[in-house]
């Protein structure tokens, strides 16, 4: 009998034997020597040769009729590749608690006054507006009163009129302008028999406006925007008199507040700017020895109300022990142009992006479940508090409002892996995100930076899903020997609302209530030599809303296996 089918029948026997082996699935040196043992035992005239690819190309395309040595190969390569080489779930992006900054309230109110203007003893033409100006300074001054017309109401009842304290003066001149013309004020005045008309004004000079708020901020210590209150402001005909037809004295009331009126979204407290990081994001559901980097640019990411775009990068690694039951997996995100740092003025914000640091993630994976077709794990993930505070200054760096990163999450996950034939794969993940700690809030009330309370956020739901197909896979050692695209499905939904802390006019926390994205993922994974694989995909959420947090992002990732 010829020795070559001898010695090709003893290789099908071992082959045979060892694939049902568990130390013969983790070792791919043996997979390859066994294999190429057989090529060479056929000669270009063997009989046997029919049965072997006759391009001497060991790899799998999509539509290809196996042949018997085909079939030997791909159930080498469902035992040992099917899982090994499945490329990790692609992710979506989840920037954390949605946190707003926000206050409307007015703290403080002054009065400008301007007394005893006398109107011209001949009046101007019916047809013009009524000017008078007269020398100065003007008084600046604190009351009670909230407007021209609760001191209308206490003149015409007789009632005594509360007093005021002068703050300050205005070296300028005492003017009013008024908004109708003197015919109209003439006929406005007829048609009551009642005294104390109060005669509409015009915005008075812009100076007033300018030592107003240099007022307000010396005294008040928050940082307000100075409003000039047009419906509050008024003349009054001194002793109640009810015309006008020249030499009337007229006093003028202008009522000005201090508001302090915003609303801006802020990076979470949690991630300092970076965003959450779920195991999803570039997980493996088996334990795997590699190493891997992940970049992600996220479009218009709302940290702030215009919107910006994020770079991150996280590199990291995984490790196996115990026979690769068990692994320990380590993140270290960071990005190029965080926003954690925000300027404001008046009303206004301006934010500040540089580099910054992330939360490290580690987690721990062990394997609960493993069959022929299916794979289950799981283990526990910890975020540790190592990103950046977020901050909101004056423009002269004063400190406003400061959320320290303390918060420690606790990230309990179960994987899953179905591999129903060679091609076809379905995986992902359920993760809860426990929040185990708060992070302390201070803000400036006027009286400097002090702590006013603690922010929790929400715990969180997430659920991952991937569907992935082998277009191409070979068992070679080098170049492409795979092309998978992939398409996921994303959901992050929070179980409680957030809290939120308040002091003074200033409020900082959750208010949109339970958070619920959903996102859409496509992508494709090329590997190279078994070990190597490179993935491009892009997320984007679906549905707007307040919950939607990117207009979409997207990820490129590099994996290296080692081990297998």
């Amino acid at each position: 009998m010829n020795s070559k089918f001898l010695r090709r029948c003893a290789t099908g026997l071992l082959l045979a034997n060892f694939s049902t082996s568990p130390a013969f699935t983790q070792d791919s040196a043996v997979v390859d020597a066994l294999e190429n043992s057989a090529r060479d035992a056929d000669s270009p005239d063997s009989p046997a040769r029919e049965y072997s690819d006759r391009d001497g190309n060991d790899g799998e395309i999509a539509g290809r009729v196996d042949r018997p040595v085909a079939k030997r190969k791909t159930k080498l390569i469902s035992e040992f590749d099917n899982r090994n080489r499945t490329p990790a779930m692609i992710g979506d992006f989840y920037g954390g608690s949605q946190m707003n900054f926000r206050a409307d309230s007015v703290i403080d109110r002054v009065t400008v006054f301007a007394d005893d203007l006398d109107a011209p003893g001949v009046l101007p033409p019916g047809g013009s507006l009524l000017t008078i100006t007269e020398p100065g300074p003007v008084g600046i001054f604190d009351t009670s009163l909230a407007s021209v017309q609760q001191l209308q109401a206490l003149f015409r009842a007789g009632s005594p009129i509360p007093g005021a304290t002068l703050l300050d003066t205005i070296n300028q001149n005492a003017t009013l302008t008024t908004q109708q013309t003197i015919a109209q004020i003439q006929t406005q005045l007829a048609s009551t028999a009642l005294p104390y008309d109060i005669i509409s004004l015009q915005q008075p000079p812009g100076t007033y406006a300018t030592a107003v708020d240099g007022l307000f901020q010396t005294q008040n210590g928050i940082r307000g925007t100075t409003i000039y209150d047009a419906n509050a402001s008024g003349a009054l005909i001194q002793g109640g008199v009810d015309t006008l037809n020249g030499g009337e004295d007229l006093d003028a009331f202008y009522f000005y507040d201090c508001v302090v009126r915003f609303n801006t979204a802020l990076a979470d407290a949690t991630s300092g700017g970076v965003g959450r990081l779920k195991i999803a994001e570039g997980g493996s559901v088996l334990p795997t020895d590699r190493l891997f980097f992940r970049y992600s640019n996220i479009h218009n990411a709302s940290y702030t109300n215009q919107g910006s775009n994020l770079n991150r990068f996280v590199p990291g690694f995984e490790k196996t022990f115990l026979d690769r039951l068990i692994s320990f997996e380590l993140r270290a995100p960071f990005v190029t142009d965080a926003t954690t740092s925000y300027s404001l003025d008046g009303d206004a914000f301006t934010n500040g992006n540089s580099t910054r640091f992330g939360n490290l993630s580690m987690y721990a994976k062990a394997m609960l479940i493993q069959y022929e077709k299916l794979a289950v794990t799981g283990g526990m993930g910890i975020t540790l508090p190592t990103a950046s505070d977020v901050r909101v200054n004056y423009l002269d760096g004063t400190e406003l409002l400061r959320i320290k990163n303390q918060s420690v999450h606790l990230q309990p996950f179960l994987g899953m892996l179905y591999t129903p034939n060679t091609r076809l794969f379905a995986h992902g993940f359920l993760q809860f995100d426990a929040v185990a700690s708060g992070n302390d809030v201070a803000i400036n009330s006027g009286a400097g930076l002090s702590n006013v309370g603690t922010l929790t956020d929400s715990s969180s739901l997430f659920v991952d899903a991937g569907l992935g197909y082998w277009l191409y896979r070979t068992n070679k050692n080098r170049g492409v020997t795979g092309i998978v695209p992939t398409v996921e499905i994303h959901q992050t939904s929070s179980v409680q609302e957030g809290d939120a802390v308040t002091s003074g006019p200033f409020q900082v926390g959750n208010f949109g209530g339970n958070t619920s994205i959903i996102s859409f993922v496509a992508g494709t994974t090329v590997e190279f030599g078994r070990r190597s694989q490179l993935t491009a995909g892009y997320s984007t959420p679906i549905g707007g809303g307040t919950n939607r947090q990117y207009d979409g992002a997207f990820q490129l990732f590099y994996s290296r296996n080692f081990g297998q």
